[in-house]
C-alpha cells in the first residue's frame, strides 16, 4: 500500500511518500482521496505511524537494491573496458548506457561525458534540470567531466535529490574513466613517437642513399650535358640529329634538377643565408609561371603584404619552396580555378600561404605527402621529392609547414618562417 499512496500523490503533483513522513507527525490520522481505489470517492484514513514503520522495514531492502545497482554498473564498466581495449570512443559511448540504470530513477536519468573536447551525451540530456558532476582528471591534467542529470517530470515539482551513494558512484566512475583516458593518451603518444622514430630512421637511410647516388651521378651527367651542348654548337647536323641532341640536353637538365633535389633533401648543399625579399621572389617566379597556365583557365591571385620584412634565408632554396608549392597547386586544378598566394607577418614570423581551389586530398594521401618519393602523379610526371624537399628546407630554416585539405575543397599550405635565424 505505501507504494500505491506515493504513486498517487506524485501523479497529483502534491508530494512524495518521503515528504509525507517528514512533514507530518507520526501517530495522527490524515484523510487521502484515492479515486483509483474507491470509485465512490470515499475518504481513506491511514495512520502515518503504520506507514512510517513500513518505510523503516523497507529501507534495508532499498539500500541493498541500490548497492546491487552500483556494483552492476562498475562490473559493466570493467567488462566494457576489457572488451574494447584502447578504443576510447567505444568505451565512452557504452558507458552512457550503463549509468542511468544505476540511479534510483533510471527513467528520468540522462548522462553526459565530455572528454578531450568531444561530447558523448544521451538523447535528452539537454532537458535535465538537476545535475551532478565529477571531473575526469589525473593529477593536474584535466581531460573532461562526467555529468548525470534528472529530467523534470510532471509528477515531481521538487528536486529528486541524488543519494550520497549515487554521488560516490559517479566519482568512482569518473576516476575509472580518468585512468582509461590517461592510458589511451599515453598509448596514442607512444604510437606517434614510434611513427616519428620510424620516419626519422627512414629519412636518415634515404638521405645517406640519395647523397651517394647524387655524387655518383653528378660527374657522368655533367659530361653528357657538356658534350651534348658542344655538339649542338658545332652545327653540321640534319633536323633529326638536332632534335635528338636537344632531347639529350633536356633530359640531362631534368636529371640535374632531380639531383639538386636529392642533394637538398639529404642536406648535402650548404645554406647561404642572405636577406631575402619573399614578395620579390614570388613575383619573379610568377612572371615565368603565369603565362604558361592562363590559357588553361587558371588564375593566380597575389595578396602580398607590402610591409613584409626581409627574412634571413637561402634565396635559392626559398625559390625551390615556392616553385614546388605553386606547381603542385596548379597541377591540382584539373578543370581550371584559382591559386591564391598570400604573405603576412605574425609577430616575429613571416607567413606564406599557397591555396588552391583544386581537387583536394583525402586523409590517406595527406598523411603521406611529405614522405620521400611519394607521388600521386603518373609515372614520369613527378619524382615524389617536391614536398619532401619543401619540408626539409622549411625545417632547416627553423620554420614549420601546415596543410589543410579535403576532397573537392582544395588545399592550403601555410609556412611560418622566422625573420632572423637563431644559432642551433
Amino acid at each position: 500500500m505505501p507504494e500505491e499512496i506515493s504513486a498517487f500523490w506524485q501523479a497529483k503533483g502534491r508530494c512524495t511518500l518521503g515528504q509525507l513522513v517528514r512533514n507530518y507527525p507520526v501517530g495522527r490520522i490524515y484523510p487521502f482521496g484515492l479515486r483509483s481505489y474507491f470509485t465512490d470517492c470515499r475518504l481513506l484514513c491511514i495512520r502515518l505511524s503504520t506507514l512510517h514503520c513500513n518505510m523503516k522495514s523497507g529501507s534495508a531492502d532499498f539500500k541493498l537494491q541500490q548497492r546491487v545497482r552500483e556494483l552492476k554498473c562498475l562490473y559493466e564498466l570493467t567488462r566494457i573496458v576489457w572488451e574494447e581495449g584502447n578504443d576510447l570512443h567505444a568505451i565512452l559511448s557504452k558507458t552512457l548506457a550503463i549509468l542511468p540504470p544505476a540511479m534510483q530513477y533510471p527513467e528520468l536519468t540522462e548522462a553526459n561525458i565530455l572528454v578531450n573536447k568531444k561530447i558523448y551525451a544521451s538523447r535528452h540530456f539537454s532537458k535535465c534540470k538537476w545535475i551532478i558532476t565529477s571531473p575526469i582528471a589525473v593529477g593536474k591534467k584535466k581531460y573532461g567531466v562526467i555529468k548525470i542529470g534528472y529530467k523534470p517530470f510532471q509528477a515531481t515539482r521538487t528536486n529528486p535529490a541524488f543519494l550520497p551513494e549515487e554521488k560516490k558512484l559517479i566519482k568512482v566512475v569518473a576516476r575509472a574513466l580518468s585512468l582509461f583516458v590517461n592510458r589511451a593518451a599515453i598509448e596514442e603518444d607512444k604510437r606517434k613517437l614510434q611513427m616519428q622514430l620510424q620516419h626519422a630512421e627512414r629519412l636518415a637511410f634515404v638521405g645517406e642513399l640519395t647523397a651517394g647516388i647524387a655524387h655518383e651521378l653528378n660527374e657522368p651527367l655533367g659530361k653528357i650535358l657538356g658534350f651534348a651542348q658542344l655538339i649542338k654548337k658545332a652545327g653540321q647536323m640534319n633536323l633529326q640529329q638536332q632534335e635528338d641532341v636537344e632531347r639529350i640536353i633536356k633530359a640531362s637538365l631534368y636529371t640535374r634538377e632531380i639531383i639538386k633535389k636529392l642533394m637538398i633533401f639529404s642536406r648535402q648543399m650548404p645554406r647561404q643565408l642572405v636577406m631575402v625579399d619573399l614578395n620579390a621572389t614570388i613575383s619573379n617566379i610568377l612572371y615565368f609561371i603565369d603565362v604558361r597556365f592562363q590559357s588553361k583557365g587558371i588564375k593566380i591571385i597575389e595578396r602580398l603584404d607590402p610591409t613584409l620584412p626581409l627574412i634571413q634565408a637561402d634565396a635559392v632554396q626559398m625559390s625551390q619552396v615556392l616553385v614546388n608549392l605553386i606547381t603542385n597547386a596548379i597541377h591540382a586544378l584539373t578543370k581550371g580555378g584559382n591559386v591564391t598566394i598570400t604573405t603576412k607577418q605574425k609577430g616575429d614570423l613571416v607567413c606564406l600561404v599557397v591555396k588552391d581551389t583544386g581537387i583536394g586530398m583525402p586523409l590517406a594521401v595527406k598523411k603521406k605527402i611529405f614522405e620521400p618519393f611519394f607521388s600521386t602523379k603518373p609515372v614520369g610526371q613527378g619524382t615524389g621529392l617536391g614536398l619532401s624537399v619543401v619540408q626539409g628546407i622549411v625545417e632547416s630554416h627553423q620554420g614549420s609547414i601546415h596543410v589543410t585539405s579535403a576532397p573537392g575543397k582544395g588545399s592550403k599550405f601555410e609556412i611560418h618562417l622566422p625573420v632572423k635565424q637563431t644559432k642551433p
